[in-house]
């Protein structure tokens, strides 16, 4: 293929690229040189979740790219060479809108029908609308798309050959590795929030990675917190943007929530009602245990009770006769029946007779 013709493509994809959310690179080291894909599991989480875990123990070291046809496509992924091997089990196919086989360079999943998925993948090298609906896309090329297209044409046995379209000498990849950090888990799970002016809230990212760097942002402003816990304390009503990045030396990796402060009047409810406070937890997040205090202005019965985010309650701390005064309960983190519970997002909720106060904890672990 011209050469003019995959740099003209290569522009144009990383243009579309560049306004999609950064998501997790692998990058491939062939025989024939290195080349990297952006994956977007916020579309296809089963499928490229399955890819990710298969480069991570190293499946794909040493295979080979079995079928290879020139302005087309190169496929890999069979662990014996031939186009009939897979790890073991399938998934379930994955279709989005917003990433699909319209331009050249897409990483999709090879199959044998409807929900057959396994280890096999390709990457085209022409635009292949007819894919589309029928094989997951979960990626693009974004750098190293001239190795992609010389590998797809390289010789090979043909249509005709036996086996079909394999390469006359083998283009071996020597590794997939994983090069973004990975994001184990993130608090809150919710990315849309609607909260009260003055509100604390408590926000987290945790990595398997102890060689990363963590910065925050709150409507693109970067913040002085660079721990992987982060707490904002929003004061003005309407939308805001907090942003979470997590860095290595070559890339960032961002989440990103959306907080819909609402209330009106910005005036923390903590000193709203004139009959009970309730404070936050200390801390938060916390992990194994958490500190919740109340003040009772006037004396009546009073309840404390954890609930998850299904709205199931998890524990009652008190349910009680109360004098007016400072209550402080501690929360271990466990269930009415002793048993822990999940690393998440937890409400507590101080009920009197009058009123109802919720606030939010984050357990990690």
């Amino acid at each position: 293929m011209n050469k003019i013709r995959y740099i003209l493509i290569t522009i144009v994809l990383l243009i579309s690229i560049n306004s999609l959310w950064s998501q997790t690179v692998a990058k491939w080291h062939t025989s024939m040189g290195d080349f990297e894909v952006t994956m977007r599991e916020d579309l296809v989480p089963i499928t490229v979740g399955n890819f990710v875990d298969l480069t991570n123990s190293n499946f794909y070291d040493n295979l080979i790219f079995h079928r290879v046809i020139s302005d087309f496509m190169i496929q890999d992924g069979c662990p014996l060479g031939t186009g009939y091997g897979g790890p073991g089990y399938t998934i379930p196919d994955e279709f989005h809108p917003d990433i699909n086989y319209n331009v050249p360079y897409v990483l999709g999943m090879a199959n044998a029908g409807p929900n057959t998925g396994g280890s096999q993948y390709f990457i085209t090298v022409v635009p292949t609308s007819w894919l589309n609906d029928a094989h997951s896309s979960f990626g693009h090329v974004t750098l190293g798309s001239d190795i992609v297209e010389e590998i797809s044409e390289v010789l090979t046995t043909g249509p005709n050959g036996s086996p079909a379209n394999k390469p006359l000498t083998d283009v071996v990849i020597d590794s997939v590795r994983i090069m973004t950090p990975q994001l184990v888990s993130y608090l809150p799970i919710e990315d849309t929030l609607y909260v009260n002016a003055n509100e604390i809230m408590a926000f987290a990212l945790v990595c398997d990675d102890d060689n990363v760097t963590y910065a925050w942002y709150i409507n693109d402003d970067l913040q002085e917190n660079t721990s992987y816990i982060f707490s904002y304390t929003p004061l003005v009503n309407g939308w805001h943007e907090v942003k979470g990045v997590i860095s290595n030396e070559n890339y960032d990796l961002p989440k990103i929530w959306w907080i819909n402060v609402t209330g009106g009047t910005g005036i923390n409810n903590d000193v709203a009602s004139n009959r009970a406070i309730l404070h936050q937890n200390i801390p938060n997040p916390f992990n194994p245990e958490t500190s919740i205090k109340f003040n009772l202005v006037e004396s009546g019965h009073a309840s404390l009770e954890i609930y998850n985010i299904k709205g199931q309650r998890v524990k009652t701390l008190v349910n009680n006769h109360l004098s007016s005064g400072e209550y402080n309960f501690v929360w271990n983190g466990k269930d009415e029946n002793g048993n822990q519970v999940a690393s998440g997002l937890y409400l507590y909720t101080l009920k009197t007779q009058d009123i109802s106060i919720q606030k939010k904890a984050i357990l990690l672990k």
